[in-house]
């Protein structure tokens, strides 16, 4: 089975955001820690149902304007926001030449 290394990354980084740091009023206890799923999908403008699947692995060729969509609702800096990009895209594997 594949790692999902995009999904286990914008779980980790979504878990480090606060509500309180993106302007998200907390008025009842909350059983995650960070951002919800919902919560980020809206901050990015993608519907809640596209983002779980980016995070479950189920879509594994998302868009440069979604990764940028998504990176900006974390509040990622360049290099963490390029790393999502290299995650969603790695580099082709070089073929061997036949002997």
């Amino acid at each position: 089975m594949a790692q999902n290394l995009v999904g286990e990354y914008l779980r980790a980084r979504r878990e480090q955001v606060r509500p309180a740091d993106v302007g998200i009023t907390v008025t009842s206890s909350r059983r995650v820690a960070g951002l919800r799923r919902d919560e980020l999908a809206m901050l990015a403008g993608i519907s809640t149902e596209y983002y779980t699947r980016l995070e479950q692995g189920r879509d594994r060729h998302p868009s440069a304007q979604v990764l940028d969509a998504v990176a900006r609702a974390l509040g990622l800096d360049t290099a963490s926001a390029a790393h999502l990009h290299d995650l969603a895209d790695p580099a082709p594997r070089r073929r061997r030449a036949p002997r």
